[in-house]
């Protein structure tokens, strides 16, 4: 139906083509409209709103796969609540300088702010703009923190808490400068506040935040303990993490669009952050007029348990995605183990939108079931075990024998069979595919623990922090130097292509997962396509090739060992394909991927 004109409101039959909201008599009103501001107000979305996802974006045309949606710059930018030293004029992390040719660690510490005595690169950020309006207030602070923010020299990488009062400051003195902003964009934010009060966080944030703004910065008659304890809520509900390790700079960031964005599991746009630190965001995927648009605050090779109840910690809601509702996780079984009863079928909780839920077997002929809090125990044992194998000499080898042992070997009885897109394995696979890559250092899987309602540890998986953790001080874990050989370089076209069928069906299209997985993927190619048949350079290593076999006799193995016959180890079909033929398609849907994504070759290993 045609709506009215923009301009004159006349009957309108020309539809703006960008936002396909707006229409126009003519051509001339349509030019005459941008002009005058719509330049600005065209986008593909609207805001939506409903008693379920409360405010969030909806497609108001079809949007193509690779599309940009929007670009945000940030309404708040600084350290996250617990962080290293960081400057507070470009929020980079901050190198000690060394005030004595001969180093002692009296004489090593980081420039300080001759105002505020708080941190910085040097003097060019004292008058920086995002620090120079909080400057006299933190002077207030300078007695209070003392020598809590100089370098420690024993450890380098201290995290310090009095970082949690600089963005909920900024916050205020948005308050001040734009306080229409503050109230119609700031606080109109989901806070989840009273589920937050409840928890030890905002216990200590009371007994620190709260006094160190209204007492020593002397803000007590701006703002009431509730108002800033909803402002440090608005700000853990909605900001991002912002990590550009090129610039070394890892803070939170809040969006106004990008707040608004609603979280599913199987997410149909991607983001990265540009060189000001706006976010940018992307579609995977084609997405449809009408539907919502979203983003995914957790991993892809999270089960669903480990999902829901890291977002329930961290966000305060509880997923109800399609994935989060289906048993089999879109086919995948991420959280299931095969039946130790009948050895057949797989373990799938009854209800997986209940925590507390049972698991019980496929199979109507099977008769075995377990409570949650054993299903959990167990897969806490899996995840310590590779969490203890991540910190051995060799953690390639270890991982190969791991898959080797709960998939092959555990046939046999001895353990339980983790089919081969168990959550573990996969965690396993992907971090193999970077080890073989020699981008060992920053890809690993690392966990964090969380307590579960059932007394015991949740260990969440984030597949991308190793480094963050583990930085240049672990020697085994340094990049490879040396020629791969040609099985380690098959292998890791395997794992890549194996990995590459889970994503299809968890994050499809242009996603960061499937992105890093096709860089990974053609690298091996290349080096095979130049060296079609070259002898292994180092004989005396043992591959884990020779582990697990050859690699036919290995996937015959597996193959022997797998026991739902949907789940296939490679991607793509279409019979077999020659290397050439494959790096062909890799490299073409690499360059599809990267005109809409330039961080895409971000992940390549870097020269050690």
């Amino acid at each position: 139906m045609a709506g009215r004109c923009a301009v004159c409101d006349a009957s309108g039959g020309k539809q703006c083509s960008g936002c396909q909201q707006v229409s126009y008599c003519g051509r001339d009103h349509q030019r005459q409209h941008w002009k005058a501001g719509h330049r600005e107000q065209c986008r593909c979305f609207k805001i939506s709103s409903n008693a379920i996802l409360g405010r969030h974006l909806t497609a108001t045309r079809p949007i193509r796969r690779g599309e940009l949606l929007f670009t945000d710059s940030p309404l708040l930018l600084g350290p996250k609540i617990a962080s290293i030293p960081v400057c507070l004029g470009c929020h980079r992390n901050l190198p000690p300088l060394i005030l004595n040719q001969e180093i002692d660690a009296s004489q090593v510490d980081f420039y300080h702010c001759r105002h505020c005595s708080w941190p910085l690169c040097g003097p060019s950020c004292e008058t920086a703009t995002s620090h120079k309006d909080e400057c006299p207030l933190l002077a207030r602070s300078s007695k209070a923190i003392g020598s809590r923010l100089q370098f420690c020299f024993s450890d380098p990488t201290r995290k310090e808490s009095v970082y949690c009062a600089v963005v909920p400051l900024r916050a205020l003195l948005l308050k001040r400068s734009n306080p229409e902003r503050f109230r119609d964009g700031f606080l109109t934010l989901e806070s989840h506040l009273e589920t937050r009060l409840k928890t030890p966080l905002y216990a200590a944030l009371r007994t620190n935040l709260v006094p160190f703004v209204r007492d020593i910065l002397g803000m007590g008659g701006e703002v009431t303990e509730r108002e800033l304890l909803e402002i440090a809520a608005i700000l853990d509900t909605n900001c991002y993490d912002v990590r550009l390790s090129e610039r070394d700079v890892k803070v939170r960031a809040l969006y106004e669009l990008g707040a608004m964005m609603s979280h599913h599991c199987r997410p149909n746009t991607k983001h990265y952050f540009d060189e000001r630190l706006r976010l940018v965001v992307v579609a995977t995927v084609d997405i449809p007029k009408d539907a919502v648009i979203s983003i995914s605050y957790t991993q892809p090779l999270l089960s669903t348990i480990q999902r829901r109840y890291a977002i329930q910690q961290s966000k305060c809601f509880e997923c109800c995605c399609d994935r989060c509702r289906d048993p089999t996780e879109l086919g995948t079984y991420l959280g299931s183990i095969v039946c130790p009863s009948c050895r057949k079928a797989k373990v799938v909780a009854f209800d997986p939108l209940d925590l507390r839920s049972d698991w019980q077997c496929e199979s109507r002929k099977c008769s075995f079931r377990e409570s949650a809090v054993d299903a959990v125990r167990r897969n806490e044992l899996r995840q310590a075990e590779i969490m203890a194998l991540a910190r051995t000499v060799s953690p390639r080898d270890q991982y190969e024998q791991f898959l080797v042992t709960h998939q092959l070997e555990s046939s046999k009885g001895e353990l339980e069979l983790l089919h081969p897109w168990n959550s573990n394995v996969l965690q396993v696979k992907y971090a193999l595919t970077q080890l073989y890559r020699g981008d060992s250092v920053r890809l690993l899987p690392t966990y964090f623990s969380h307590q579960s309602p059932f007394g015991t540890e949740i260990l969440v998986v984030e597949p991308h922090s190793l480094a963050r953790i583990l930085g240049k001080h672990t020697p085994h874990f340094q990049a490879a130097t040396e020629p791969q050989p040609e099985a380690h370089l098959r292998r890791q076209v395997e794992l890549c292509r194996d990995l590459l069928e889970v994503a299809n069906r968890l994050e499809p299209g242009f996603s960061p997962f499937r992105g890093k997985l096709l860089v990974a993927l053609r690298d091996a190619l290349l080096i095979l396509r130049e060296n079609p048949s070259p002898a292994d350079s180092n004989p005396e290593h043992v591959p884990p090739s020779k582990m697990m076999a050859t690699t036919s006799e290995a996937k015959q193995r597996r193959q022997r060992g797998r026991i739902n016959s949907q789940i296939t180890p490679n991607c793509g079909g279409g019979g077999v394909k020659s290397t050439a033929q494959l790096l062909d398609e890799v490299e073409k849907e690499l360059a599809e991927m990267g005109k809409s994504d330039p961080t895409l070759y971000d992940a390549q290993p870097k020269a050690p």
